[in-house]
């Protein structure tokens, strides 16, 4: 009797919390791209950055992905403009980030790379105001209609309404919050911040925000050349770009023993979410590391260097107050180069200078690299003076390929207008100053070189803007994705 009570009592207890939380044990029916996060689709920057792209950029954008820059229509204000003047309108006007813009229209109707869309795919540009059962012939929605007061509504919408009510009462009209949980299409999704609730506000499905996440990855999550560094924002975390990977730094002094911060590059968090962490970069240029069998390690460019004895360690005046102990997993990132024993002359390499001929030249364990431009001097040895040297002081030396520009350096001629970027040993032209700016790179970082110089690299595949690999999906988009908008 007992056992036929507590079946009762549990078949109750499964019915009732079948009704209140039928999301809990729906089975997920969405299939999700790796590195897609349904709580954290886009960053609020991505939405309201309003400088997030310049005019010259969208419209150069807009042309080379179709026709829509060009297009031309009647504006809220009975003006005709191009589709691009209008987006800019919008997206300042509401502070809306135009990069989003796009990717809305293109998400909702595939307004951007479509060569040759319908009016009625202009007419609901953004979606605004068509559910998922409902009829765009709804008499009650026509006020919304025409490719200007879509953009126009879908923007209030996002900046006047969902933002307004996050802000004052804790949520959206829907219901959608950052940190409060909702039933999404059979699964449990919590919104990381208010950019997520309010794309679920407009678009209460995770397929058509897997859409968008797909869009916004394919035209604007970046491949930086191997060696960039790169800050993400609004984070303000800074990356090395290696093998595929975005390695953090442990701090801004270990930063700033490898790289110029001049040269590190901006760029959105949500763009260096497709690549996955790599480990922390820890120690500084240079360090010394002792591991747990006392072994002591100089850390150089070419890996870890072993310093074989005490007597080597003091020949070369290296401070033991300077050691740090570390743990085997500690190195276990690092290649091994070669030992620093008794035969080793410069353990971090030196500058000399031949006193008949004025070339300058880099010596290590490798030999002799002429350092062949005043250019690259400056860039990679600027507080560093010269050994000045006979030329049978240096003959003694063996010969070693030149030195070269590390990688994810921006050059160009001294005589022509091609910029590079210096990708595995090979310069990669830029095509376009919309490339460049996409990049995030800076013009006062381009180095002018001698063309002779510019000659002696292989030239390698044209730089174009491109998703990372690792994360872009192969799924084909499924644009034209009905939302649901609460227009209040």
């Amino acid at each position: 009797m007992q056992t036929k009570k507590f079946a009762t009592y549990c078949l109750l207890i499964a019915s009732v919390f079948q009704l209140v939380f039928p999301f809990a044990i729906k089975a997920q029916t969405v299939d999700m791209d790796p590195g897609f996060d349904p709580d954290h689709i886009l960053d609020d920057d991505d939405i309201f950055d309003a400088n997030g792209m310049s005019y010259d950029r969208m419209v150069s954008f807009l042309r080379s992905k179709g026709t829509l820059a060009d297009y031309v229509t009647t504006d809220i204000d009975g003006v005709p403009k191009t589709a691009a003047e209008i987006i800019w309108r919008v997206s300042q006007s509401y502070k809306m980030n135009p990069k989003y813009l796009m990717v809305l229209l293109q998400k909702e109707q595939s307004l951007v790379e479509d060569p040759n869309p319908s009016q009625r795919q202009m007419d609901w540009a953004a979606g605004y105001g068509v559910c998922d059962s409902c009829s765009k012939d709804d008499p009650a929605i026509q006020n919304f209609k025409g490719f200007a007061a879509q953009l126009e509504w879908a923007a209030k919408q996002h900046r006047e309404k969902y933002l307004f009510q996050i802000l004052m009462k804790g949520q959206t009209i829907a219901g959608k919050a950052a940190g409060q949980a909702i039933p999404i299409d059979g699964m449990v999704v919590t919104p990381v911040n208010n950019a997520t609730a309010m794309l679920y506000s407009y678009t209460p499905h995770i397929h058509g925000n897997l859409n968008l996440w797909r869009i916004w990855h394919r035209w604007f999550s970046l491949t930086f050349p191997d060696g960039s560094v790169v800050r993400g924002t609004p984070s303000g975390k800074t990356y090395l770009i290696r093998l595929g990977e975005k390695r953090p730094f442990a701090s801004p002094v270990v930063m700033a023993s490898m790289v110029d911060e001049n040269k590190v590059v901006e760029t959105s968090d949500t763009e260096l979410a497709a690549y996955p962490d790599g480990t922390t970069i820890q120690f500084p240029k240079y360090a010394l590391l002792k591991d747990p069998e006392h072994r002591i390690w100089l850390l150089s460019d070419t890996g870890l260097r072993h310093i074989t004895t005490m007597e080597v360690f003091n020949k070369f005046s290296f401070n033991e107050d300077e050691v740090i102990d570390v743990e085997d997993a500690d190195l276990a990132d690092y290649p091994i180069a070669k030992d620093i024993d008794e035969n080793t002359e410069f353990p971090q390499g030196v500058l000399m200078q031949d006193k008949t001929t004025k070339k300058v030249w880099y010596v290590d364990d490798d030999g002799k690299h002429l350092i062949p431009s005043a250019a690259i001097l400056n860039l990679y040895f600027k507080n560093w003076k010269p050994k000045q040297v006979t030329t049978k002081t240096l003959d003694a030396y063996a010969s070693a390929p030149d030195y070269t520009f590390h990688n994810a350096e921006l050059v160009k001629g001294d005589k022509t207008t091609t910029v590079y970027v210096v990708d595995e040993g090979a310069l990669r032209p830029i095509p376009s100053a919309a490339v460049f700016e996409g990049m995030g790179w800076k013009w006062k970082n381009i180095v002018t070189v001698p063309d002779k110089l510019i000659s002696s690299y292989p030239i390698g595949d044209t730089f174009n803007l491109k998703p990372v690999t690792s994360v872009a999906s192969s799924a084909p988009d499924t644009t034209q994705t009905a939302s649901t908008t609460p227009m209040i």
